[in-house]
């Protein structure tokens, strides 16, 4: 369990570390650069195709060599967009930016002929940071210019972290008029120019909730596009009939010029600023844009994987699990490939570096946690069994995990060994024995348990078990036994009788785990057939003490009773009431140590005076008085009233007989207090001539007399007061005997107090 709860530990630490390192990357985009290479590397296998609606007129190197260094005059511009209005375009984009002003008559030149296109739009562009503390400025064009063309849309590129340019936004927003505070959006240059051609805003810009979120651009292969140079359109080169009903971008595309930006072909080389717009024009007329999954599907996607391999290190092996990674990675890259088919980016980054995070980090943690699990268990292992050698030396040196690991190896093959012993030590038994688990399902049988079980004993209920041992007459004692979900103690055993008319006690015993939790039970049925035949043996005994020996004893007292009290009279009496007090004694000795003790709450003051009320006979015959002085206020102890009753009796009457004639019996019963326990005190006293000084150390022990100092017509055989100190031991009592400093035998008894009802419960 303790490993189990570290491993648990550390798999629960293993996993919220992961997650937040994979959501961290997700948030910071901190793995853009590796994401952004997958993606250039797909992005090859599927390119669109170029519309071949969309023409290209460059401002190339052919056109600088025809007409001179840029910026070329506005009215050579002006000549341009006349020629454009004659062939009758769809739309223009001059992607060229004209926010300053030039030559006022050129200005006006271009401006109307500007105006003579249907269809014409320029660009504008924002400048980061804004003057005066704003944050950008926007750079429109000038307003000759803007008051003549169609439309205006910005044409500001998004760069990556790594300068490429694959994204793009449809509008940019925010701009807030500093006298109306209205906010306005402005449209993509190429978003107005597929505006004015379909009629409305594109499928890809009403689909966005936010029109600024950032798109990825497919691009088509490099020069896929038609291309024409600005100075062949300008010098009549180009029919018009090829101009017409064409999409017409005019932009720099000349090296020199400085609108060169690099872009995910593959190749390594820049793109024109104007093919760059043909690629986002040709996106927007094929709805061809690819949309990166949200930040939230982005980590939930990511996160998928890992919890998948974190789940799986509790199920497979490790063999499994590598493989498992492995599948993992192969998924997580085709999943972004075919994602990526369907228009979908989902960047693979974080959700690998999460598998290649908790893969080598909880093998190392689940080692670790083993490897001290084992240190440790391995030295609770040797320290608990010093006196066997299990631990062998190493083969040679080795890291620590594997020496660990050859100790384990050792002590598993000692406890192989231990098992098999215990195995044959518990199938060798001389008696049956059977073992079963928390089911009442049999799990072990020694061979003696076994025979007669031809069909096998495991797994049997416990009562088909003890179908096949016990007879029908001692089953439900068997059972009722068994029912007692209870310790075992002292003398916790039933006897039965077998099928076979053989007598066996069967005691249960537990069988706990090492945390001491149970797990089963062990069922031994001990052969006492041969005991309870001698206990029979020794019943029939003990009723012919009881019965045939007292039973002549009795008629020959009941014959002397009224005859003439002759000295052979006396005589005759005599012994046959000392052969009734060894028979007596005799009996009760044999009674209580073969039984168990079953007391009830006693009155000890009116046993003790209903036991000396009994000697009052014997004591008149001899002048004697008995007296019981009672200072216990009621004390009540817990005994077997016969046992007691005849204890006391044997006391008092050992008192009168070892007392002179007229001489005075004293019996005392007070409370005392031992060790913070209450006892209740009797104590008899005699005035005789007391006990011999080499009787006192052997003084209950059995046969033990002194019959010397007798005054009594009856003489003891010795078992009166072995009799006496058994049953006081019975009851958890002491007595002591000693001498009086006048004079005199005195007996102390010590009985346990009874509890309170309320302590007893």
């Amino acid at each position: 369990m303790k490993l189990r709860r570290r491993l648990g530990i550390e798999w629960a630490g293993v996993a919220l570390g992961a997650s937040l390192i994979v959501t961290a990357l997700i948030y910071w985009n901190s793995l853009s650069g590796f994401d952004n290479l997958l993606y250039d590397q797909l992005s090859e296998y599927d390119r669109p195709e170029a519309s071949e609606e969309i023409l290209i007129v460059a401002v190339d190197e052919d056109s600088l060599a025809a007409f001179g260094k840029w910026p070329w005059p506005r009215d050579r511009h002006a000549n341009l967009f006349s020629i454009l209005a004659d062939a009758k375009p769809k739309a223009i984009a001059f992607d060229i930016l004209l926010s300053e002003p030039g030559d006022t008559d050129e200005d006006q030149l271009m401006a109307q002929a500007a105006g003579q296109n249907d269809n014409l739009f320029l660009p504008l562009h924002f400048v980061f940071p804004g003057s005066n503390g704003a944050d950008f400025d926007v750079k429109e064009p000038i307003t000759p210019l803007k008051e003549a063309v169609t439309g205006i849309g910005h044409v500001n590129l998004l760069f990556d972290r790594d300068s490429v340019v694959r994204r793009t936004s449809l509008c940019f927003g925010g701009i807030t008029d500093p006298v109306d505070s209205a906010r306005t959006v402005w449209p993509h240059l190429m978003e107005q120019v597929y505006r004015s051609v379909s009629g409305g805003s594109s499928s890809a810009f009403d689909s966005l909730e936010n029109c600024q979120k950032p798109l990825l651009m497919p691009y088509a292969n490099r020069g896929a596009f038609s291309q024409v140079p600005y100075a062949a359109v300008v010098n009549g080169e180009i029919p018009a009939a090829f101009l017409n009903d064409k999409i017409i971008l005019i932009g720099a595309t000349a090296q020199g010029l400085g609108d060169q930006h690099p872009a995910p072909l593959g190749d390594g080389g820049t793109v024109a600023g104007v093919e760059i717009m043909a690629n986002m024009l040709n996106d927007i007329m094929a709805d061809n844009f690819i949309a990166p999954v949200s930040t939230g599907t982005q980590i939930l996607l990511s996160l998928i994987p890992t919890w998948i391999l974190l789940i799986g290190f509790w199920r497979w092996r490790p063999r499994t699990t590598i493989f498992v990674s492995i599948g993992l990675v192969a998924v997580i890259l085709v999943a972004s490939a075919v994602l990526l088919s369907f228009q979908i980016w989902f960047a693979p980054g974080a959700a690998l570096v999460g598998l290649g995070l908790v893969y080598p980090v909880w093998g190392w943690r689940r080692l670790q946690a083993t490897s001290d699990f084992m240190g440790g268990e391995l030295k609770n292992y040797r320290s608990e069994t010093p006196d066997i050698p299990v631990l062998q030396s190493s083969l040679g040196p080795v890291d620590l995990v594997t020496e660990q690991a050859e100790e384990l190896a050792h002590a598993i093959k000692h406890v192989r060994d231990l098992r098999r012993f215990i195995t044959d030590a518990l199938t060798n038994l001389p008696d049956p024995m059977f073992i079963t688990d928390l089911d009442g399902k049999v799990k072990f049988v020694n061979k003696l348990a076994q025979t007669g079980v031809e069909d096998g004993a495991q797994d049997l209920a416990l009562d088909d078990m003890l179908d096949r041992f016990v007879a029908p007459e001692d089953l439900g004692d068997v059972k009722n036994y068994l029912a007692l979900d209870q310790q075992a103690r002292e003398h916790d055993y039933i006897d039965f009788t077998s099928l076979n008319d053989e007598v066996f006690a069967m005691r249960r015993a537990r069988v706990l785990s090492n945390e001491g939790e149970l797990r089963g039970h062990i069922h031994y049925l001990a052969d006492i057939t041969e005991v309870a035949n001698a206990a029979q043996e020794r019943e029939e005994v003990l009723q012919l003490l009881s019965h045939d020996m007292r039973s002549p004893q009795a008629a020959i007292l009941a014959l002397l009773d009224g005859q003439d009290a002759t000295d052979d009279n006396k005589r005759i009496e005599s012994h046959a009431r000392r052969t009734l007090a060894l028979a007596d004694n005799f009996v009760g000795l044999a009674r209580i140590k073969s039984s168990e003790f079953s007391g009830e709450d006693i009155l000890l003051s009116d046993l003790v005076i209903e036991a000396n009320d009994s000697m009052w006979p014997l004591a008149k015959q001899r002048g004697i008085k008995s007296t019981v002085d009672d200072q216990t206020d009621g004390a009540f102890i817990v005994g077997e009233p016969s046992s007691l009753y005849r204890s006391f009796a044997n006391l008092i009457d050992n008192a009168i007989k070892y007392s002179p004639d007229n001489s005075q019996i004293s019996i005392l019963l007070r409370n005392i207090s031992l060790d913070k326990k209450p006892f209740v005190s009797v104590t008899i006293t005699d005035q005789g001539k007391g006990i011999a000084e080499d009787m006192l150390g052997n003084l209950f022990e059995r046969f033990a007399s002194n019959d010397a100092a007798s005054k009594g017509a009856v003489k003891g055989a010795g078992l009166g007061l072995n009799f006496v100190a058994a049953v006081i031991e019975r009851h958890g009592g002491t007595i002591r005997a000693g001498n009086v400093r006048d004079g005199g035998a005195q007996f102390t008894i010590l009985l346990p107090l009874a509890p309170e009802p309320a302590t007893a419960d």
